[in-house]
């Protein structure tokens, strides 16, 4: 079955039969697919009104609008839609009048289901218990609540045994609910048995992955501006508007026509999502931002800050970031933090801006509350251990230091700001382990950890260690002549107050000869041995590469002195006899503070596919800290230009759409091609029905005025053959993908 649409969209959908009016969000759960099978009953069991249940109701949420595309509002809630604080959110966000959630909590005895809901603008509670496994027990009592809540009448929920076939539909709706569409119909598909419920449900979302139609349900698809073809939820969100669905159907529909360049269709839409509720003036502030209209954007973005609704601030207080204005968006984020002191977002936010003005009182203050909100936030811990650092808290500092390294032990910057507060508390021996740990944690010394000790000096100048730690950080960062002068400086300042606590001897003898050592020339660094090819990154090693072969070349970087460069520029040049440059590559590779040798496999050639078979020549050369080594090797070429081989040079790995499983591979060095090739043609006419279903008719190229599965169907050898040569004629390197999903794009955009 289908694990993905053959044309590679990304799709979330929306169910409404008319305008929605009842939000069911899916229960938590430690078994997801229980707490989806629970709300699903729960949802299907109430009459009179409309209801988006538990598969689509996770993409029910308006999309907040930032840099590089949407967030959903749920995103920053801590307990996500399953609390009072979701609920509320996210009926504020879709414009929705009620909306339930809840958690399944497994008890000794049995289960228990604490239902909440926000029913227009009030919180409402209850709890629903049953014996273990008697879950239509829990259904039938929760959908008595859910429908007094609602005002309405309900039905006797349908039986529900997650033993069975029920277990599946179950899985397909969670599966839908994370935007896995595809996957979701594939599971349906294969299940056998289905009522008659789960078998409309699953009509409907195969008619929605086809053309964004619907059946009964009008499921409707929302793509994701990412799609390959923007232009296809068109006729899907006129049809959703259309049908008089809630307001958020308009902050969609005018997302979805501004991400097409359709402006006044947009500015329509999001004036409508503005005229009916909070959350629609929000996202018409941020399309004026997108649009750089910024004068009308301050505007209603002013008149939000005095909205006391916690989504509709929270859209802005997104939209304002992306202005010139810190002051405005500050007063959004105090409004937010307000209206909604449970999210941790405005207090975040408030806290950089607060660090960018240079005002850590305030950062502390926000970020003090951050820490209480989310505890176990490594980021939060950290960034509060520096903002006390700045007003002089040394101790607290210290802590929430100690406490964000607690959370996460590779959290670098937490380190650097502890071992900050251990050197200016002259005790250089923690502070040189805290630094000496962070340099094996990080990649490379973090620039505004070596600015802090800096300023560390003017602002603690009594700490006599604080140059001794510069420097050690100077020097693998690879400033020598920095480093040598922060040694030297500790020493005379320890010589100059040799009773100094800090002043260890031992520490001065190591200070001077660093400088020394870092002031002597520099020992060479040669290429030791003879490079090695690879064919790709880390496949096998090759003797004789053919023509047209992606290689690595591998070789070792070493040095007879105490350490290498910290950064090498590497260069590999293949050459004829005659000095004619044929092909070349270039990396750039941070060296492990230390090392005296090094092996790398950063640097890529490609062998020209034209070359002829013969002896060439390989240069390697690296360069760092003004030295240099090169080394020559013959490499020896032949054969002809292999396809398959070439395939796996680039890391290009088709897959089989059913299993998973990759259709070519390192096995297929030295198997005939045709084998290959033969190989991947039967996996192109077993996906032909499926390629029926979802593709539309060929207008172009070899297999114009076919439909989608004929088209697979009529393939043969040399159409497959001429596929890979359109893979390898594009830049793609490093990808698996399904080979039914890129035979498909071919094939629709008129192959050659």
């Amino acid at each position: 079955m289908l694990r993905r649409t053959l044309l590679s969209l990304l799709l979330a959908l929306v169910a409404w039969a008319s305008a929605a009016d009842l939000v069911v969000h899916p229960f938590a759960s430690q078994d997801p697919v229980v707490g989806v099978a629970v709300a699903e009953r729960v949802a299907s069991a109430i009459v009179d009104r409309r209801v988006i249940g538990p598969e689509l109701a996770p993409m029910v949420a308006a999309p907040i609008v930032v840099p590089g595309g949407f967030l959903n509002p749920l995103v920053v809630v801590p307990g996500g839609a399953f609390d009072e604080n979701g609920v509320a959110l996210l009926a504020g966000a879709t414009g929705v009048p009620i909306v339930v959630s809840g958690s399944l909590v497994n008890l000794p005895d049995g289960v228990r289901l604490d239902l909440v809901a926000f029913v227009d603008g009030r919180l409402l509670r209850a709890a629903v218990r049953a014996r273990e496994g008697d879950l239509d027990r829990l259904t039938a009592g929760a959908a008595a609540a859910v429908a007094r809540w609602a005002g309405t009448s309900h039905l006797p929920p349908r039986p529900l045994d997650l033993r069975g076939v029920d277990q599946e539909a179950a899985r397909a709706r969670a599966l839908l609910g994370a935007g896995l569409a595809s996957d979701a119909l594939a599971v349906l598909d294969r299940a056998e048995g289905l009522d008659p419920a789960d078998a409309a449900f699953r009509d409907d979302l195969r008619a929605a992955l086809a053309d964004g139609g619907g059946g009964d349900a009008a499921l409707a698809a929302i793509v994701s501006l990412a799609s390959a073809d923007p232009a296809a939820p068109g006729p899907a969100f006129a049809r959703w508007v259309d049908a008089g669905g809630p307001p958020v159907a308009y902050v969609w529909g005018g997302a979805w026509a501004d991400s097409v360049g359709e402006r006044d269709e947009a500015l329509r839409l999001l004036d409508a999502a503005a005229a009916a509720y909070p959350y629609g003036r929000a996202a018409r502030a941020a399309a004026a931002v997108a649009h750089g209209d910024e004068d009308d954007a301050r505007e209603r973005l002013g008149a939000l800050a005095v909205s006391a609704e916690p989504a509709a601030l929270l859209a802005g207080a997104f939209a304002a970031g992306a202005l010139p204005d810190p002051a405005l968006e500050d007063a959004l984020l105090a409004a937010l933090e307000r209206a909604a002191p449970f999210l941790t977002y405005a207090f975040e936010r408030r806290s950089f801006l607060a660090f960018d003005r240079d005002d850590a009182l305030t950062a502390a203050r926000a970020l003090s509350v951050a820490v209480e909100l989310a505890p176990d936030s490594d980021l939060y811990w950290t960034n509060l251990g520096w903002a006390w650092y700045l007003l002089g808290f040394l101790d607290r500092s210290e802590g929430a230091s100690l406490r964000a390294l607690q959370l996460d032990a590779s959290q670098v910057i937490a380190r650097y700001n502890l071992g900050l507060v251990q050197v200016v508390t002259d005790r250089l021996d923690d502070a040189m382990a805290s630094y000496r740990e962070t340099v094996r944690w990080a990649a490379e010394v973090d620039a505004e950890a070596v600015a802090d000790l800096v300023d560390a000096e003017t602002r603690y100048p009594d700490a006599i260690g604080v140059p001794f730690a510069l420097a050690f950080l100077l020097e693998q960062s690879g400033d020598r002549s920095a480093a040598a002068e922060a040694y030297e400086r500790y020493a005379a300042r320890a010589a100059a107050d040799p009773a100094a606590a800090a002043a260890d001897p031992a520490r001065v003898r190591e200070a001077a000869e660093r400088a020394a050592a870092l002031r002597a020339p520099l020992p060479p660094i040669e290429i030791s041995g003879s490079p090695s090819l690879q064919l790709g990154r880390r496949g096998p090693i090759v003797d004789r590469p053919h023509p047209g072969d992606p290689l690595t070349v591998v070789f070792e970087v070493s040095t007879r002195g105490e350490a290498l460069p910290r950064r090498l520029t590497l260069r590999v040049e293949l050459r004829d006899a005659a000095g004619t440059l044929l092909a070349s590559g270039d990396a750039l590779v941070d060296v492990p503070g230390g090392a005296i040798g090094y092996v790398t496999d950063a640097t890529l050639l490609e062998v020209p596919v034209d070359l002829d078979a013969g002896a060439y020549v390989l240069t390697v050369r690296a360069e760092g800290d003004g030295l240099v080594a090169t080394a020559d090797a013959t490499v020896s070429v032949a054969g002809a230009p292999e396809r398959v081989r070439r395939l796996i040079g680039r890391g290009l790995v088709a897959t089989a759409l059913e299993s998973g499983q990759p259709l070519v591979g390192a096995r297929d060095l030295g198997v005939a091609e045709a084998t290959v090739w033969a190989r991947w043609l039967a996996e192109l006419h077993a996906v032909a029905d499926l390629a029926e279903e979802v593709l539309p008719e060929v207008t172009e190229g070899r297999f114009a005025g076919r439909s989608g599965g004929r088209a697979f169907a009529d393939s043969t050898l040399d159409d497959v053959v001429a596929f890979v040569d359109h893979l390898l004629a594009s830049d793609a390197r490093a990808s698996t993908f399904a080979l039914a999903d890129a035979y498909a794009q071919w094939v629709v955009d008129g192959t050659p």
